[in-house]
């Protein structure tokens, strides 16, 4: 049997972070395998770390003017604030307390709303729910909070972004089917309530990081009232985490408060008593707010920023992420006809001097990228994407050879952030390759919404991180129909077979192995171009102490220091 004892508090990540538990490699530590896979929640209990200063109940005032400990972040207009439809939101993040989540002082992911859960063969899930908790209006939560909230998420017709979270569950075909018919159920068959404190969960097949997927934004609970007025619920959600929704100026900010009624541990929240997130268009007014004092912390800072960030606000501003978790890439659409040649892929990417922009732009500050996982996972293969190295001449044969290309490649990229190297990756193509390249640069949520309908006109330039500490957060957008393959919408059967056979591997140096070859497909079908490695950094003032959560940085989480 394996077992997780819960050390504390709740953690999150805007590409969530946490690792797939209850298998051998949990938290990073590798553990014995055993036919029992299990996660139990214990007793003991840790305060937040003393550098962390938690303001709880204190009257300290913030770098905002607040009376109260306030810590500000920057975020931008989000399309919805609710977990379930915006998985990557920071806000939901901090509105909400998963079944399991990463400690941030274990750095381990452990049972959080969770009492246990285990399997005997990482198929069929046995939940069990801790006793006495309540969403932030005092509503118990129960199996039911967790089920309704699925079933309505895995519903395709909702069109909810969390969605394909639930691709391995049993029912979640009939909820989507691909004819684009009235689907023939309305709830997951997999899921079922066995009374208030337990639900078990049925997989179409084994997922030794069922877990980890428990941790993430789109398994949250919602009470019943988020059923009875669904526009009303969007502008004010209920939820059971340890910041309560306050406040929602629509392009100005978003108030959270500290939940006094939250019963998980110090690992697992912060120490602001209250949290405000400034909406802005781009990270440059961002940035000034930040040097004039008005804003506490940003996330994903740009390589380019780095530097002049050191020098204006100084060493201790920055936060540097250890892990490195994210990988910068240019995603093609299958579906764009005029970007289907192989050919055309390959010198594209043949055409891109990494090493140069690493060294000049971003200052040493990324590393190039040459494998569609990064290398903190174990199926990691150096130099596994044979078109990352830089050879233009060969690139320009390579597309002759293939009758050349007339048209002009379009990058989508998010406006908001790194249009620097954007623009610098589309003047190499051009200049190398001898083709036309336009920049569309747009909103985030735009992007984003682009990308989920199969609207994109071309490659999409964007930043992927993992929820969790696993490859399958990785090449799973590569698998067909898994989640974030609406992107490419790149399909391989045998790349399809590999990946649900290292999802139920439980040894993990035949998953990583099974992993290895799936990607050795994958890279050479080319769907997406890896490009950078970023060094992740955040931005501190003074009464913000940020604080890394498996290689993510997570507003919610951070101490509070004056």
């Amino acid at each position: 049997m394996f077992t997780l004892f819960h050390k504390i508090n709740k953690c999150d990540g805007s590409n969530t972070s946490a690792n797939r538990p209850g298998m051998p490699h949990v938290g990073g530590n590798r553990m014995k395998q055993s036919r029992k896979l299990a996660l139990v929640a214990g007793a003991a209990s840790l305060m937040l770390a003393a550098t962390a200063c938690s303001g709880s109940g204190s009257q300290a005032a913030s770098g905002n003017g607040s009376d109260i400990a306030t810590l500000s972040f920057m975020t931008s207009e989000p399309k919805s604030i609710v977990p379930q439809k915006d998985p990557g939101s920071q806000i939901g993040m901090a509105l909400c307390a998963n079944l399991m989540e990463v400690n941030v002082e274990s750095q381990e992911l452990e049972p959080l709303a969770a009492k246990s859960v285990s399997s005997d063969d990482a198929k069929v899930w046995d939940i069990e729910l801790q006793d006495g908790w309540t969403f932030h209006d005092g509503t118990p939560v129960t199996a039911n909070s967790f089920a309704d909230a699925w079933n309505a998420t895995a519903t395709g017709a909702n069109a909810w972004q969390g969605n394909g979270t639930f691709v391995s569950f049993a029912g979640y075909d009939e909820l989507n089917p691909l004819d684009g018919s009235t689907a023939k159920a309305t709830e997951l068959s997999g899921v079922k309530v066995v009374d208030d404190t337990h639900l078990t969960v049925t997989l179409k097949a084994p997922n030794r990081d069922f877990p980890a997927i428990l941790s993430t934004n789109p398994t949250c609970p919602m009470p019943e009232s988020a059923f009875d007025d669904e526009a009303a619920y969007d502008e004010a959600p209920v939820s059971n985490g340890p910041y309560k929704f306050v406040s929602w100026d629509h392009n100005q900010q978003v108030v959270m408060e500290k939940w006094d009624g939250f019963k998980g541990a110090a690992g697992f929240s912060g120490g602001a008593q209250q949290l405000v997130g400034k909406i802005y268009t781009s990270i440059d007014p961002a940035y000034t707010d930040m040097t004039a004092g008005n804003l506490d912390m940003i996330r994903n800072v740009p390589a380019t920023m780095v530097d002049k960030a050191k020098s204006q606000l100084g060493e201790e501003s920055l936060f540097e992420v250890k892990i490195g978790s994210k990988q910068q890439t240019l995603q093609i659409p299958a579906y764009v006809d005029e970007l289907s040649s192989k050919a055309l892929r390959d010198a594209v990417s043949m055409s891109i001097d990494r090493e140069a922009i690493a060294t000049s732009l971003l200052k040493g500050h990324a590393q190039p990228s040459d494998s569609l996982v990064p290398p903190a996972l174990d199926s990691y293969v150096e130099g596994s994407c044979d078109a990352c190295t830089f050879d233009p001449e060969k690139a320009k044969k390579i597309l002759a050879d293939d009758g050349g290309f007339d048209g002009t490649l379009v990058i989508e990229s998010n406006s908001a952030s790194d249009q620097q190297l954007v623009q610098a990756i589309a003047k190499q193509i051009q200049d190398n390759l001898g083709i036309s390249v336009q920049m569309k640069p747009m909103l985030g949520t735009e992007l984003s919404e682009r990308r989920n309908s199969q609207k994109l006109e071309g490659a999409a330039f964007g930043l992927w991180g993992w929820s969790y500490k696993s490859s399958d957060q990785y090449l799973s957008q590569y698998e067909t129909g898994g989640d974030g393959n609406l992107a490419t919408a790149y399909s391989n059967p045998k790349v399809d077979k590999l990946l649900q056979a290292a999802r139920a591997e439980m040894d993990d140096a035949k998953s990583a192995e099974l992993f290895k070859q799936a990607e050795a497909i994958i890279i050479k079908d080319l769907p997406a171009i890896p490009l950078f490695i970023p060094t992740d950094y955040g931005l501190q003032s003074k009464c913000a102490v940020l604080n890394d959560v498996q290689g993510d940085l997570q507003y919610y989480r951070a101490g509070y220091g004056c």
